[in-house]
């Protein structure tokens, strides 16, 4: 058995989001973890938010 660390970084410019901060890590989490096959193992997901005022 292996651990993997995946790190991705999604930047995104524009209007701010309507979504809170933590809606947005749901979404993602769930989108991501929707990725995996169920026979791997349960993935542990981990969301990162940082909003930058432009």
């Amino acid at each position: 058995m292996e651990e993997q660390i995946l790190t991705i970084t999604v930047r995104t410019k524009g209007e701010p989001c309507p979504l809170t901060d933590a809606e947005i890590r749901e979404w993602y989490a769930a989108k991501i973890a929707a990725l995996f096959d169920p026979k791997w193992g349960e993935p542990e997901i981990i969301v990162e938010l940082e909003r930058i005022p432009q």
